[in-house]
């Protein structure tokens, strides 16, 4: 089958929907499927670290962009765009990815074109934003089939942007369990020159809304208590600023590292996808307090360090209770920000004092990844939905060939039916 991906963004981006896309799509080609990917460019994307799809890039497929280009030209150019990547990849069915926010056009051509070209088209909801343009390109546009990525998603979709229930499915991520495994800790923190440390792994993106800010307040209330505390701070790659709050961030960072006497008490990294099962490894505690205020989607990270044996916090915040379990897989606390350091703070506590627990909570994680979010699951799940799809589209062409009425040999409105 071939496959037509649509993206804003692609790695070297870094964030939970460009993580998503490796896996899923990875997965089937492994599977024997033809894979194409159309996103924004990226100066430092090497097409040869994804030599299982095909990149297709085009300035186009930029948020920002567009953004700053709106009208009627943007949009004929944009169907232009779809269309030529249509022709030329020919795919079977096209899946896009967060295709109802931002602008109307994309969603609008690729809704225009896939009608007339026959060809099924799948919308994955990783984010809902409560405003009419996100209603709009939801529930008007022709999705064959829209896929939310937890429960926590599907609710607004079918309650607030009426989208049919019918048509929508939940699909939960999956990850490569092969490369997140549990590995030798100690060595690996040797390797990283974290040998002696305690080490905290905040693998969010860094971000006021990802908790960053409050992990930081968190390491600085316990590090009298572990001077040899080390908090790493994921997610400074390059990354979709959806809320423009970067810089004002950077500058309340080094606010807090001053108020803390933090500063060699916190490392940043931008974390490549072989160095984050590494990191991973290495953490004593795994942290992901996200207080968005629209709520985490799903959140692939506490995934991945569940999949690594690594104990975890998350806040109780959207997706994140779908996959970690209070006492179970993980601890959860309260997003309040009034309270999240202190409660955060607690629970790395108490991870660190009771080894017994972190070990209890991680090999429990690691079952539940198994369980639940496998990416060679999470793909055979996606490829019978494509091919369901497919078929009814195959199915209703035949349809609508047997029905058109055919000319007959002399004249024009006869059929070749007869009557006796």
């Amino acid at each position: 089958m071939k496959i037509g991906v649509i993206h804003w963004a692609f790695p070297p981006v870094v964030g939970g929907v460009e993580s998503h896309l490796v896996y899923l799509y990875e997965e089937l080609a492994r599977m024997g499927h033809k894979v194409s990917i159309l996103t924004a460019p990226h100066p430092d994307r090497d097409p040869a670290d994804y030599p299982w799809c095909r990149i297709v890039d085009d300035e186009l497929m930029s948020i920002r962009y567009c953004l700053n280009y709106p009208g009627q030209d943007r949009y004929d150019r944009v169907r232009e765009m779809m269309e030529r990547f249509i022709e030329r990849e020919d795919p079977d069915v096209i899946h896009a990815h967060n295709f109802h926010y931002f602008v109307p056009d994309h969603a609008e051509c690729l809704d225009e074109i896939s009608k007339k070209y026959g060809i099924p088209i799948v919308l994955t909801v990783h984010n809902y934003w409560k405003d009419d343009l996100c209603r709009h390109l939801l529930k008007d546009i022709g999705w064959d089939r829209l896929v939310a990525v937890s429960y926590y998603m599907k609710w607004p979709c079918i309650f607030d942007a009426k989208v049919d229930p019918d048509k929508m499915e939940v699909h939960y991520h999956g990850i490569d369990l092969n490369k997140y495994c549990a590995l030798d800790g100690q060595r690996i923190k040797e390797q990283l020159g974290l040998a002696g440390r305690r080490v905290i792994f905040h693998p969010a993106r860094a971000c006021e809304s990802k908790g960053s800010l409050h992990s930081i307040m968190a390491a600085g209330l316990l590090k009298d208590k572990y001077p040899d505390l080390c908090l790493i701070l994921s997610g400074n790659g390059d990354s979709v600023d959806f809320d423009e709050e970067r810089e004002s961030f950077k500058a309340r960072v080094g606010e807090l590292l001053r108020e803390y006497d933090m500063e060699k008490n916190v490392i940043f990294v931008s974390a490549s996808g072989s160095e984050m099962p590494l990191y991973m490894n290495a953490a004593d505690v795994v942290v992901y307090p996200t207080i968005f205020y629209k709520g985490e989607a799903f959140g692939i990270a506490p995934v991945e360090a569940m999949a690594c044996g690594r104990p975890v916090i998350v806040t109780n915040s959207g997706g994140l209770v779908e996959s970690t379990y209070h006492g179970i897989n993980g601890l959860v606390v309260d997003k309040d920000p009034q309270t999240l350091a202190r409660e955060l703070a607690e629970g790395i506590d108490r991870l660190i004092a009771d080894a017994c627990l972190g070990e209890y909570l991680g090999k429990n994680g690691r079952e539940v990844a198994l369980e639940r979010f496998d990416s060679r699951k999470m793909a055979l799940r996606m490829e019978n939905l494509y091919e369901r799809l497919v078929s009814d589209s195959v199915m209703q062409r035949i349809k609508n060939t047997a029905t058109r009425p055919r000319q007959g040999l002399k004249g024009a409105g006869c059929t070749t039916s007869r009557t006796t």
